[in-house]
């Protein structure tokens, strides 16, 4: 958009001539500042204002508040900025001043197309056209300027119309601006008109004849060092190149802009170059370089924002001290004559001698501090010398200590891990084949993913069981309390107990299995009494009996699905834990469920897998995904082996990580690392041997019981 001004009004000949030229000054003076947004603009306004009221100028005052209104649009102040404008218009059109009325209605348009107020601004743009047209059609002389702003004011409004995607009517008043540029020999408007154009054919999406058509209007304001133009239809070309996906050459054209060397608002033009550098690397998805552009944008706008007003201050100081000044020598030309020139000259001489002598003063001071700053310096050097080489002897009688001491830690860190890799070996040994449970279950589904090399979750399958001439078969899910060492030294427990319970005391109701396991794991622990152990585990138990048909599930704190004619039931856990001093008395519930004559399929799965951390925005996966994610399991799974009517995912995720699963961990959830970072090697050695051993007596003190 084209913002307007009028480079003349018609004054009455009533005004004096001292008058006169003080207005023609103060408006030169409001020009050159609006051209920068200066706040000074609005003093030089508000004293053509005052002397407008004072000689009863109507066209002055019109003048004062165009500039008043001209300047807080730019500075983004509108409802201001539109209520001056008013005021200008309401006084030029009672004038009958088709060039202020011209003007004044072209800048409101801009003041509306920044509102977003796209058909208000039409309007305005459509007046101002009017007006200009009935000042050519009543002039007989119609000059460089008219001709010129009326082109501008077509311009203005091809390029509301392409901002609303009314193409059709942009490229009616741009084609008319263009042919009118060629016409009258205005290459520069011309320029602008195909720059404009082009933005058209980008929202028809013919992108390629939009980057060929803004070439030239880029080489033409490279050419006329036009920086402003130059610098926004590059960035406009890198915008197009973006949109069809020519990274390379989007980015080659927005580094030119970044890099380039343009003079007063360098920095403004890199500020716009790093926020489309920014918008190219996110589509690329470097996403850290992305940041960077996206941050040094932040900062530059912050820098231009804090220049601004330093330069606004400056103007103003400047200003009011020049004017000071200027009233000064005024006054000073009146008063003086050669007599008191001649004593002013005098005391200059006299106050220069002075000046000079302090000078010289202070100059050997400074000269004298300098030499004894320089002195204790070289004397700080050289003893900081004396302690670097000091230092370096010391480092160097370190050197083979430290050696050995690193060859001891990494030997000792070999020892401990050789004992945890061994302990994985027995714990993996105490879970069940998968081979056997299919040889029993048909289809059955495992995912056992530990984070660690052991893990505190485990499944479990007992075999093959009769009991009262019925075949049976008791699988599980269970959740430790901790994980990795401490997790596994709990999983062998509950292994060890179920074993007890379910092969020693022949005890295949869930329910029962359950409560046993509670009141068996809360002696072990002694968590009865004060140096006990208050940790327990979640658990889902079922229970298959082949001969009558059916399933008995029960669980502590484990939720489970099952699938029954490919219909989704969930059922939730009963809220009672495993071990500790559970002040929940109440009973375990078993689900019985039938398999006769039913497609059944069952998932029993620990919190391992929903509770993970991962994706682009690093949250857990939840249990919506989760149960998403079994339901497609369940269909893709669909057909059965016809010697199985129970198809049975024991889906036992334990602990789930993605591959970078050390760096996305956070303290609440599975702690993983080094578990003996406080301590030395050879505590951390001692104490893993007597876990290894511990775990080995345990799991087999359990086995014989």
């Amino acid at each position: 958009m084209i913002i307007l001004f009028s480079s003349f009004v018609a004054f009455g000949s009533e005004i004096p001539d001292y008058t006169q030229k003080k207005l023609e000054s103060y408006k030169s003076v409001c020009s050159k500042y609006l051209r920068t947004s200066s706040d000074s603009t609005l003093i030089y306004a508000n004293r053509i204002l005052s002397i407008s009221i004072e000689i009863n100028s109507k066209a002055w005052e019109s003048m004062a508040y165009q500039y008043m209104g001209s300047y807080h649009i730019r500075k983004g102040h509108m409802a201001v900025g539109f209520d001056y404008l008013m005021k200008a218009l309401s006084i030029s059109e009672s004038l009958e001043d088709w060039s202020d009325v011209a003007n004044i209605s072209n800048n409101l348009g801009v003041f509306y197309i920044r509102e977003h107020e796209h058909e208000r601004s039409i309007y305005y743009y459509n007046k101002a056209l009017i007006a200009m047209e009935t000042l050519i059609s009543e002039s007989d002389n119609i000059t460089k300027r008219q001709r010129s702003n009326l082109i501008a004011m077509i311009f203005n409004l091809g390029e509301v119309y392409s901002i609303i995607h009314e193409n059709d009517s942009a490229e009616k008043y741009l084609n008319e601006a263009f042919f009118e540029s060629i016409k009258h020999g205005y290459k520069e408007q011309e320029e602008y008109v195909i720059a404009i154009r082009s933005r058209v054919f980008f929202n028809q999406n013919k992108v390629e004849l939009a980057i060929k058509e803004i070439i030239e209007p880029i080489q033409y304001f490279k050419l006329k060092n036009n920086l402003d133009g130059y610098n926004e239809y590059s960035l406009w070309l890198s915008e197009y190149y973006l949109h069809e996906k020519q990274y390379g050459n989007a980015k080659k054209v927005a580094l030119d802009i970044y890099g380039g060397k343009t003079i007063d608002n360098t920095k403004f033009w890199k500020k716009e170059a790093s926020n489309m550098l920014h918008k190219i690397e996110a589509e690329k998805g470097n996403w850290k370089i992305a940041y960077k552009y996206n941050k040094e944008y932040h900062q530059l706008g912050s820098e231009l924002d804090n220049a601004d007003i330093r330069e606004r201050i400056e103007r103003i100081k400047q200003n009011y001290l020049s004017e000071k000044r200027l009233d000064e020598i005024s006054s000073l030309k009146e008063k003086n004559t050669l007599s008191n020139q001649l004593v002013h000259q005098q005391t200059r001489f006299i106050y220069l001698m002075v000046a000079l002598f302090v000078i010289m003063i202070v100059g050997i001071y400074f000269l004298l501090k300098f030499y004894l700053g320089l002195k204790k310096a070289y004397a700080n050097i050289r003893e900081k010398n004396n302690e670097i080489e000091a230092q370096q002897e010391e480092i160097l009688a370190q050197k083979d200590h430290l050696q050995n001491y690193v060859q001891l830690l990494d030997n000792k860190n070999k020892q401990v891990e050789a004992g945890i890799t061994y302990a994985k070996r027995i714990q993996s040994a105490t879970l069940p084949v998968k081979s056997k449970m299919e040889s029993i279950l048909g289809d059955v589904t495992l995912f056992y993913q530990p984070c660690g090399l052991v893990s505190g979750d485990f499944y479990y399958c007992s075999g093959k069981l009769y009991k009262n001439n019925e075949r049976i078969c008791i699988v599980a899910t269970v959740d430790c309390t901790g994980h990795g060492v401490p997790g596994a030294f709990m999983s062998l427990i509950g292994n060890g107990i179920l074993n007890e319970i379910i092969k020693v005391k022949h005890i295949v109701k869930p329910s029962d299995i359950l409560e046993g396991l509670h009141q068996r794991l809360q002696t072990t622990l002694s968590q009865y009494e004060e140096y006990g152990v208050q940790d327990g585990m979640d658990i889902t138990v079922a229970c298959i009996n082949y001969s009558q048909q059916n399933v008995t599930v029960c669980s502590a704190k484990n939720s489970w699905v099952y699938f029954k004619d490919d219909q989704l039931n969930y059922v939730k856990g009963d809220r009672r834990n495993i071990g500790g001093m559970d002040l929940n008395t109440s009973n375990f519930r078993d689900h019985e469920i039938s398999f006769a004559n039913s497609k059944i399929s069952f998932y029993f799965y620990s919190d391992g897998y929903q509770d993970q951390l991962g994706g682009e925005k690093n949250k857990k996966y939840m249990i919506k995904n989760f149960r998403n994610l079994y339901k497609r399991q369940n269909e893709k799974y669909i057909l059965f082996q016809s010697n199985c009517t129970v198809y049975f995912a024991v889906y036992t995720i334990l602990i789930f990580y993605y591959l970078f699963q050390l760096q996305n961990r956070s303290n609440h959830h599975f702690h993983h690392g080094n578990m003996y970072s406080n301590c030395n090697f050879e505590t951390n050695l001692k104490a893993m041997f007597q876990l290894t051993e511990t775990m080995l007596k345990l799991y087999f003190a359990c086995y014989t019981t």
